[in-house]
């Protein structure tokens, strides 16, 4: 009888182990993008009309860069501290300092401005407003057209967009606002042409017409591309965070790898799950690392049109969201691979470097 006591006693004993140490790690489900470049809808028999201009554009703040040469954006805002490719041709011109914001230039013209800086001038939005003064002052349709030459191309607002990704219209400029749909505030904010938004294709869309070409990175450019998202992916995070009052993350080099292999692993093995056919799950991929954690979470993402959106996305979804603002980790790993985006934090009070017999391989 002793024995049987002893052996329920050591199961107990391996059950709460195996509990408490399987809490110490959150996988998600995968975040997929609504939207899917290649699934615009062709809709030849509807008719291309003239639209009526959009209201008045906004006659100051960043949104006033939209179409202007960045020679002017040059002149009032510096040089950027640091120029990155993007996956659609245009230059990503990044600025980390006094107003942090992302502006994209092409052939010389700046075609959009992101920001999520509280101190930032996005006339008439602001960072921390609540949506519902937006709703106020503003005409918000779930279908929003845009011409460009002969062509036309609508997009549809599903209801989960009116509620955290509108669209405003401006004369020959569009507003997309990234709302955080659970406190219901504005987080960012991108002003941006008609073309460029055309070829993002961030919603829903339908087209009389041609579709616009877009450019194909090179196997370089992508390779560039990837760590550009990577870093934007990191800031984007860590502005959030300090938008909801969490210490910001640390870079790591070892948890980037990691997540760099994920991304590139669910590319190319063409999966989209937590579990990698030949690396395991997040805690076994962390172990081969040799990477020391008390805790430790994984975002992933795919088919969103950029870092900017997947980072909106995994803030909408409440379990991802859970992972994005824990308040306990204080590492994060960041990886991308064309479309697929991966982030993991971990909680570590000491870092640890890969052991020896993976350094060797």
């Amino acid at each position: 009888m002793k024995v049987l006591w002893k052996i329920a006693l050591l199961l107990f004993v391996l059950l709460a182990v195996f509990y408490i140490m399987g809490s110490r790690i959150q996988e998600n489900e995968p975040l997929e993008s609504p939207v899917k470049h290649g699934t615009a809808i062709p809709s030849p028999n509807k008719e291309v009309v003239e639209l009526t201009s959009g209201p008045k554009r906004p006659e100051k703040g960043l949104s006033t860069f939209v179409g202007k040469s960045s020679d002017v954006l040059v002149e009032l805002m510096g040089e950027p501290d640091r120029i990155e490719p993007s996956a659609y041709g245009y230059e990503w011109w990044v600025y980390t300092e006094e107003t942090q914001m992302m502006v994209g230039v092409e052939d010389g013209t700046v075609n959009q401005v992101f920001s999520a800086d509280k101190d930032a001038d996005l006339t008439p939005i602001s960072i921390g407003q609540n949506i519902s003064e937006v709703f106020r002052f503003s005409i918000i349709e779930s279908e929003v057209n845009v011409i460009l030459d002969d062509n036309m191309y609508t997009f549809t607002l599903n209801s989960q967009d009116l509620k955290d990704r509108i669209l405003l219209k401006y004369d020959k400029l569009y507003a997309q606002v990234y709302v955080d749909a659970e406190d219901e505030v504005i987080e960012g904010v991108r002003y941006i042409d008609p073309k460029t938004l055309v070829i993002h294709q961030p919603y829903d869309m339908e087209f009389a017409g041609e579709l616009v070409a877009i450019p194909q990175p090179s196997s370089t450019i992508q390779m560039e591309v990837d760590r550009s998202m990577e870093r934007q992916i990191l800031e984007l995070t860590n502005i959030y965070r300090e938008h909801h009052d969490v210490k910001p993350l640390e870079n790591d080099y070892w948890l980037s790898l990691l997540a760099q292999n994920h991304s590139k692993d669910m590319a190319i093995e063409n999966y989209f799950s937590h579990e990698s056919p030949s690396a395991g799950n997040l805690s076994e991929r962390l172990k081969s690392f040799g990477i020391e954690h008390k805790k430790a979470g994984e975002n992933i993402a795919a088919n969103y049109v950029d870092a900017i959106e997947a980072v909106h996305g995994w803030l909408n979804s409440p379990a991802h969201r859970s992972v994005l603002l824990d308040s306990d980790a204080t590492d994060i790993g960041t990886g991308a691979y064309g479309k697929y985006y991966t982030q993991v934090l971990i909680k570590s009070d000491k870092k640890e470097n890969p052991n020896s017999n993976f350094l060797r391989k």
